[in-house]
């Protein structure tokens, strides 16, 4: 009897540490459960957060397309309109050309009529002269005549004299007079024509002057803002390639126009010039120093035209740890005018970051390891 009571108790001793064991269990797995469902809303909240992140940025993506396209369709319309004008200027110049040969014509016989009408009139004024004084002399020998008859008379001498045909001969006078006055009087006509015809060739002339000058202003004009807007954008590019390179690598960079007077036909020369180093074109620098170079010239055009975020996959893959480490102090900088998001190996970089996701194979699960604000690390499994 004794014996089984030491049996019942050592049983129920046993069921007791069992239960022990299973509460425990219990907890500890409720615990777990607790701490799943937590981490899995932390996810879910996180995922939903970064869904609207990506609405977001496929929102301002379309707007941005939507205004290159406005921008592109601007820019064709502005080129049409150029050319039409280039075209218009054309065909000012062709019709001034044209009006100017006529106008040079009307002028040539202007002049040849002009001095025809001079040596008529010359000739008339000559013929008046001495139509006068024929007219005199005859006028005197009509008077002269009568006084003879007159004295002849007295002294008895009726007999018929010999004389001309004074009236044949003022008769041929006068008519050769009316000729050259005819002939006078075309002359002013003639000439009113022509000049006519000359002051209206003028005023098309000076109104196509006119014309062109207002084209080829605007023309000039337009090539005037593009070369000075594309001249303050490479200024301001060049500063900041200046700058941005001087505070990674203590050296200089900056760009060159190949031919200042054709800005548009001709290209831009990036220079480089490392320190203790002679400069160089960055087309005949290492890879490493390539990569460098154009990380600051992305730097640089960010400034001339910001964008909200840059995606940069490893760029810092060939930079050495100082350099990597001013890349990322520049961008921690620019950081709060754009958002940067970045592929990186260096511990350098990712000191800088606000936000960092580390992923890393584990049992054959990737897993993701995020890290902000300098918390610790929660870890999920996908």
């Amino acid at each position: 009897m004794q014996v089984n009571y030491k049996e019942s108790i050592s049983k129920k001793q046993e069921i007791e540490k069992l239960h022990t064991t299973i509460m425990n269990e219990y907890r500890d797995k409720s615990s777990q459960l607790t701490t799943m469902e937590t981490q899995d809303n932390r996810e879910k909240s996180q995922s939903n957060r970064l869904h609207d992140e990506e609405n977001s940025l496929k929102s301002e993506q379309q707007e941005l397309e939507t205004k290159i396209k406005e921008l592109e369709t601007q820019k064709e319309s502005k080129n049409e309109v150029l050319v039409k004008l280039r075209e218009k200027e054309q065909e000012l110049i062709s019709s001034s050309g044209s009006s100017i040969g006529q106008l040079k014509e009307y002028d040539d016989k202007l002049k040849v009529v002009s001095e025809k009408d001079k040596e008529l009139t010359k000739q008339i004024n000559t013929i008046e002269r001495q139509s006068d004084s024929l007219n005199r002399d005859l006028h005197d020998f009509i008077e002269k005549e009568t006084k003879l008859q007159q004295l002849l008379s007295a002294f008895g001498f009726d007999k018929d004299m010999e004389t001309f045909d004074v009236e044949s001969i003022v008769h041929g006078l006068t008519t050769e007079l009316t000729s050259l006055n005819a002939l006078n009087a075309k002359a002013p006509e003639t000439y009113l024509e022509v000049s006519y015809g000359y002051r209206s060739m003028s005023t098309r002339k000076n109104s196509l002057e006119e014309e062109r000058n207002s084209i080829v202003k605007f023309i000039e004009d337009i090539e005037k803002d593009k070369r000075q807007t594309f001249l303050d954008a490479f200024d301001k590019v060049d500063k900041e390639i200046r700058l941005i390179f001087n505070k990674m690598t203590d050296g200089n960079a900056w760009l060159e126009l190949q031919n200042e007077d054709d800005i548009f036909n001709s290209g831009i020369s990036y220079l480089i010039q490392f320190p203790n180093k002679p400069k160089r074109e960055s087309t005949s620098i290492s890879g490493g120093e390539k990569t460098l170079a154009a990380i600051v010239f992305v730097l640089a055009l960010q400034k001339l035209k910001p964008s909200p975020f840059y995606l940069f996959d490893e760029v810092d893959a060939h930079l050495d740890a100082p350099n990597s480490e001013r890349l990322a102090k520049i961008l921690e900088e620019r950081s709060k005018e754009s958002q940067f998001i970045m592929v990186s190996l260096k511990d350098s970089v990712i000191q800088k970051a606000k936000l960092i996701y580390g992923v890393f194979p584990k049992n054959g699960v990737s897993n993701v390891v995020t890290y902000k604000d300098k918390r610790m690390p929660s870890v999920k499994t996908s």
